[in-house]
């Protein structure tokens, strides 16, 4: 009798532990879906946080350069301006509005880089002063910028008061296909678009011509379907494992028109994979396989390997490692592709590896995505030893190499890219590979690392 009420009590048993697993797998799940939704609003919150920012420092320079008198702060005025307005939009064109009609809002902003560009150009060459005619163009666009500055304060305000939610209005606007109805942060866009249309068109002529940075958005000349996505994704991420499902999870939009894909495993002890496909051309831009990575077992060139490897199973050949980061026993690898021997920046990938294991964890591919294309690349003028003679002394050099950049103002630069230390600071400088001056330096010094001590 006793033996039987102990079996009565193995089903019930084993029937709450399943519960109990199921509904631990289920919050898991849960979790990492909430997590990617939180990176996406966290995305936009800062994407329109900026955006206020460099509007107001827009509105600021362009009051500024009416009463600058000097040449050097009238250079240092149009440079600031003409690096917020490129900022500015790229942060518009990171808020979820693609369906939202935008296009004086845009060109505003087109204009002013024009114009800054312009100006800046004319006045390191030769102006001193800043004839009427010019003072004029950047009254017109100061008025212009001053209402579209305060119609996003206003905005601000208003999502911050009330709480709102960019991830809320992104779906929203699909299911509305793009005619959403009272919507405050809509409806906030709308209004500040509605200023801009009670401001006449611009009259620039031919004073300034049209400025834009050397990059190229490779768009495809069809728009893939929901079941063309699938097989991309079931064939991309590893083609020889077998997968349970992928489904589709989002569908985002805004510069890159994606769909989101989830592939599970056919392995349940197995993280599931998130990546995006572009709905333009397929290609996967980004993707990540969500792992606690508890110790670091392969060494940084054992997973350079790995990540050559992996790029070249997605035919993404002649790329050169230009930095690592490694934290947390996860290393994130940044490769840039080669045109010849001229090191393409702007094209950048990066992968992450798992140092447990080796295993390939992220790819983020959208740089190369919007900007890879064969250049026409001059020569340089100034020979490599040339430029050695004027380096600094002080600096230690370790190498020497040719490098296109996008310069401060975006605008890509040939030049030669000198890698070289001081002391134990180690530092990239980039030097104009046409004239031999310095266009950019950057710092690689990695950050100091810090270990907590547990109290025993």
């Amino acid at each position: 009798m006793r033996n039987m009420k102990w079996r009565n009590w193995i089903v019930p048993g084993i029937l709450v532990v399943a519960l109990l697993g199921t509904g631990y797998w289920g919050y898991t799940e849960y979790k990492v879906r909430q997590d990617l939704q939180n990176r996406a609003e966290s995305q936009y919150q800062r994407a329109f946080y900026e955006l206020t920012q460099h509007l107001d420092t827009i509105t600021g320079q362009l009051a500024q350069l009416q009463v600058i008198a000097s040449k050097e702060q009238r250079i240092l005025g149009l440079a600031t301006m003409w690096r917020q307005i490129f900022a500015a939009q790229d942060n518009l064109g990171g808020l979820p509005l693609a369906l939202v009609p935008l296009s004086k809002t845009e060109k505003f902003l087109s204009d002013a880089g024009d114009v800054s560009y312009t100006l800046l150009s004319r006045t390191t060459k030769q102006k001193e002063i800043l004839e009427e005619k010019d003072a004029k163009v950047l009254g017109q666009l100061y008025q212009r910028a001053e209402a579209l500055k305060e119609e996003m304060a206003k905005l601000g305000a208003k999502i911050l008061n009330e709480e709102l939610s960019w991830t809320q209005v992104e779906v929203a606007l699909k299911e509305a296909n793009g005619n959403l109805e009272d919507n405050t942060i809509i409806n906030g866009f709308k209004l500040a678009e509605k200023r801009m249309e009670e401001y006449p068109e611009m009259e620039t002529g031919d004073d300034f011509a049209l400025v834009k940075p050397e990059v190229k958005i490779v768009r495809g000349e069809e728009k893939i379907d929901k079941a063309e996505a699938v097989q991309i994704a079931d064939k991309w991420w590893n083609p020889k494992e077998e997968k349970e499902a992928i489904n589709l999870t989002y569908e985002g939009v805004g510069d890159i028109p994606t769909y989101g894909m989830e592939i599970i495993p056919a392995k349940k002890e197995e993280s599931p994979v998130y990546l995006d496909v572009s709905k333009l051309d397929g290609k996967v831009i980004w993707a990540m396989k969500p792992k606690d990575v508890a110790a670091s077992n392969v060494d940084l060139s054992q997973g350079e390997q790995n990540c050559q490897e992996f790029l070249a199973g997605h035919n993404l050949y002649n790329m050169e490692p230009i930095h690592i980061e490694n934290e947390d026993n996860t290393a994130i690898y940044t490769f840039v592709p080669r045109q010849g021997n001229v090191l393409l920046y702007p094209d950048q990938v990066k992968v992450a590896v798992a140092l447990d294991n080796g295993e390939i964890i992220g790819f983020e591919g959208t740089a190369y995505y919007m900007y890879h294309r064969t250049r026409d690349l001059p020569l340089p003028k100034i020979s490599e030893n040339t430029l050695k003679n004027q380096l600094n002394p002080r600096l230690k050099v370790e190498l020497i190499r040719p490098a296109l950049i996008a310069n401060d103002w975006g605008k890509e630069v040939l030049t030669w890219e000198v890698r070289g230390s001081y002391d134990k600071e180690k530092f990239a400088l980039f030097y104009n590979a046409e004239s031999g001056s310095e266009e950019m330096i950057v710092r690689l010094t990695p950050p100091p690392k810090f270990d907590f001590l547990l109290e025993e």
